[in-house]
């Protein structure tokens, strides 16, 4: 079995003189192979993505990411060996260096001993006396940018490294980096020495030693600007670093750069202070031979990948282990921050080494390694050279269980984990309703349904509170968006159609203990379509659909506009401010607004009407507009795509759009993005997910899709924080529906093709199934919700409650 991925029938056959074996990785901004020079030299070539290339912004940062990793060739950084910044399309080759990431390293194995850890510290330093002898700041050190070889570390990936003289191509005081591994004057957005680096040098010995960075606080990380005070003000942690290295590490991280180190005093410390080496092996065992695994892609003997006829299926790749979470998570926000902005990779993998303690990966899991491709950490307005570069390394075949034995359970993280049926629950009761319901919410014990013409409120023992209350929504928003109404606040909050020809709307707000309609607001414009409650922030309820309106141009005179609208209406004041939001560059724009759970800033996700011209976008609530817009990472181009939006879920709220503080946004896959600036925290692994909800507490992110070559839905829980994959598995599913989640309760509820599975939250296995639907339903249930230690969906007889336990 071939370690890499196969070529696709749109890769290159070559680049440049390189014929190419088979890809390495994939980022927003290109895709990495693996190459092979006539004389039969193995490199990793980067090929820019087309559309990128017609940027002259973007070409001159990667021209000057070529020029940074040419200047910084050496014995231990991963030397360029060819590129063509000027090319139609960009690219660069640098040697492939097999090796184990310090990050992966230390999650497979433990800190490492005291010998490596002086070998480590020297050959770092020895890496960055080279750097600054080429008059270059790496500015981005840390344990993902060091690999371990057989012959030492390698510091990779300069695609922020600056000249010394201060030339840049970002703007003054702008911070890039990685907040747990910057210096002070990093943190300040001060000019940089060579001196940035050893104290970067310093936190990554002190994660080496330990597994953790110097500031990450009791607590873990924290927020980068926590983390950023903290590198500033505080004093490392150092307890985890032996004796024999604590001086050396404590005067790398001085917080003065004059009192650090230079390189060449760290490598003759660790000479004279240090025990000599008696053997060539510097690593662990376990470590020396996951390093001779990735070596032997380099053979010539292994055959390059064919790429697959046309026509033919693409089975997903399996998933990456979890990697261990960083120290600090890696994004940042400029506003109302006094350190500025810590960039980090837009669009690249996430992927890590496996969390420590996780069991064996099973038969033919990917191991992937980080390679010397420059590009680690650099994100720019209007898109980065930089992503994550990994090399999908197979584990050696397992062998076959003898006779009679029982074969090696499978990976929590392998997504062919079959995670069962569980039992048939019994429902705890139903409630007969007079239409079928298109919505269901609840809050402090209510339940509350929405038909397309009333609405009810049930007890969690099935009473009926009250209703029907008629309730006329705008039929277009109710039979194919699903999410028409909120419920916060003791408030239930819907629009509701009338006036003449019932084309004029409202905002309705009805009281959850009594039915009563406590107040309703004429809508800002007149007789808008497709209107319906996006969710709730912090007392302001988001109202979405489209409108159109006449404003006077003071050079144009009256003009027309109409587009996607935005109501937004302060509940306690029942005033607000709209908005018709119009795109020079779309000619028909659509879009959908999605709102988190908490924060200042909200996701809006538009395109044309034909699907072209995604794009996203943070509104900020405080000031009303676009804080930052962007091209949809991962755009859909599948027509199926296109017709869901990129995602198959009805609701846009905060659970279903936000976690930890990240927008989720769907399109080719899951993408957690910073509020702040729009860059790409994590990205999922290479799976069409779908469906997305978070946990209650926000630490964990569910998404599930259909499998493309199986009647089964896939199901994944990633860590909020870093995009860990936590678990994954497989549930089999005859009908073919599409999948929509809600949580609760340390239950995950899956719903598709009028079946219901609980998850357990903490592993994915079934607890139990139940059939809500006799029909054959491909169509998502929208009339889904759950809370209170109860689930709640629309069955054949009305209105049905299961416990989470099932019985």
């Amino acid at each position: 079995m071939s370690p890499l991925e196969p070529l696709r029938p749109t890769d290159p056959p070559a680049i440049g003189p390189y014929s190419l074996r088979g890809r390495l990785g994939e980022g927003g901004m290109g895709a990495v192979y693996l190459g092979r020079s006539p004389g039969g030299r193995t490199v990793a070539v980067k090929l820019i993505r087309p559309e990128l290339a017609a940027d002259p912004g973007f070409r001159a940062r990667f021209r000057a990411e070529v020029t940074a990793a040419r200047a910084a060739s050496g014995a231990f950084t991963a030397p360029l060996v060819d590129a063509d910044p000027d090319g139609p399309v960009p690219w660069m080759a640098t040697a492939y260096v097999p090796g184990v990431s310090l990050g992966r390293a230390v999650a497979l194995e433990g800190p490492l001993p005291e010998p490596a850890l002086r070998a480590l510290a020297a050959g770092v330093a020895e890496s960055l006396e080279s750097v600054h002898r080429a008059g270059l700041v790496h500015r981005d050190l840390k344990p993902g940018n060091v690999l371990l070889a057989l012959d030492g570390p390698h510091v990779i990936d300069f695609g922020i490294a600056r000249a010394t003289d201060g030339t840049a191509l970002t703007a003054t005081g702008m911070i890039l980096g990685t907040p747990a591994y910057m210096s002070p004057e990093q943190a300040f957005g001060q000019p940089l020495t060579p001196a940035s680096d050893v104290f970067s040098l310093g936190a990554t010995l002190v994660f080496a030693a330990g597994g953790a960075g110097p500031f990450d606080g009791e607590g873990g990380a924290g927020q980068p600007q926590e983390v950023l005070r903290r590198v500033a003000h505080e004093e490392p942690d150092l307890s985890a670093v032996p004796e024999g290295l604590r001086l050396l590490v404590a005067a790398c991280l001085a917080k003065a750069p004059g009192d650090r180190p230079t390189p060449r005093q760290v490598v003759d410390i660790v000479r004279t202070a240090g025990t000599p080496r008696t053997s060539e092996a510097w690593l662990p065992p376990a470590l020396i031979a996951a390093i001779e695994r990735a070596a032997a892609v380099m053979a010539p003997s292994v055959p390059a990948p064919a790429p697959p006829s046309a026509g033919s299926s693409t089975v997903p790749l399996p998933p990456l282990p979890p990697g261990p979470p960083p120290s600090v998570p890696p994004y940042g926000s400029p506003y109302g921050s006094p350190y500025g902005s810590a960039h980090v990779p837009p669009y690249g993998p996430p992927y890590g080494p496996p969390a420590a303690g996780d069991g064996p990966a099973g038969p033919g899991r990917r191991r992937f390694l980080r390679l010397g491709l420059a590009g680690g950490a650099v994100a720019l307005a209007g898109g980065g050279t930089g992503f994550g570069l990994w090399l999908g390394q197979d584990d050696p075949p397992e062998p076959k269980p003898a006779s009679g034995a029982k074969a090696p359970a499978p990976a929590r993280t392998d997504p062919d984990r079959v995670l069962g049926d569980g039992f048939e629950a019994e429902p705890l009761w139903t409630a007969p309703v007079s239409e079928p319901l298109v919505q269901l919410a609840g809050e402090g014990g209510t339940v509350v349904a929405f038909s397309a013409k009333h609405v009810w409120a049930f007890d969690p023992a099935g009473r009926r509170r009250w209703g029907p209350v008629a309730h006329l929504p705008d039929s277009a928003t109710g039979a194919i968006e699903g999410s028409i109404a909120a419920v916060s606040g003791g408030m239930a909050y819907a629009v509701l159609r009338r006036g003449a020809g019932e084309l004029d709307k409202a905002l309705r707000a009805i009281r959850l203990d009594t039915g009563a309609e406590a107040w309703t607001l004429p809508a800002p414009y007149k007789s808008p379509t497709g209107v319906g409650v996006t969710g709730v922030l912090d007392g302001t309820v988001y109202v979405t659909g489209t409108a159109g309106a006449s404003v006077i141009d003071p050079k144009k005179g009256l003009q027309i506009i109409a587009g996607p609208m935005i109501w937004a209406v302060d509940v306690a004041k029942r005033t607000g401010w709209k908005s018709i939001l119009t795109d020079p560059e779309v000619k028909y724009p659509q879009g959908r607004l999605f709102v988190p759970s908490s924060g200042t800033r909200l996701l809006w996700a538009t395109e044309n009407t034909d699907g072209s011209a995604q794009k996203i976008a943070a509104i900020d609530v405080r000031t009303r507009k676009f804080a930052w817009e962007q091209p949809s990472p991962g755009a859909a181009t599948d027509p199926m795509e296109r017709l869901s939006g990129g995602r198959y879920d009805h609701w846009s709220d905060g659970p279903h759009s936000s976690a930890g503080g990240l927008f989720l946004h769907v399109t080719d896959r899951l993408r957690a993005v910073d509020p702040a600036n729009g860059h790409v925290v994590w990205t999922s692994p290479e799976v069409a997910l779908r469906a997305v909800v978070a946990s209650t507490d926000g630490r964990t992110v569910f998404a599930a899709a259909r499998a493309r070559t199986a009647l089964s839905i896939l199901v994944y829980a990633f860590d909020s924080r870093t995009g860990a994959v936590r678990w994954a598995g497989t549930i089999p599913d005859m009908k073919g529906g599409l999948p929509v989640l809600q949580s609760a309760d340390d239950t995950l509820y899956l719903a598709a093709g009028g079946q219901m599975w609980a998850l357990d939250a903490a592993d994915g296995k079934a607890r139990w199934r139940y059939r809500f639907s006799t029909t054959l339903q491909t169509g998502p249930p929208r009339a889904f919700w759950a809370g209170g230690g109860q689930v709640y969906v629309m069955g054949m007889d009305g209105l049905v409650a299961l416990s989470a336990k099932g019985r």
